[in-house]
């Protein structure tokens, strides 16, 4: 009984976890006002653009 109650301690943990990352991730990304459809226009610059 003692060895099921740590298992399922650690399976808490590891899932409140999981959880906390998904959450921060999910913020962050929302927060986040960045888009790839310009990112190819770095590339089509002139190199003394960026100096």
């Amino acid at each position: 009984m003692r060895i099921l109650g740590r298992v399922l301690y650690w399976v808490v943990v590891l899932a409140i976890s999981l959880a906390l990352v998904v959450g921060l991730i999910l913020f962050f990304e929302s927060r986040d006002d960045s888009s790839l459809e310009n990112a190819g226009s770095l590339h089509s610059r002139p190199i003394g653009a960026f100096l």
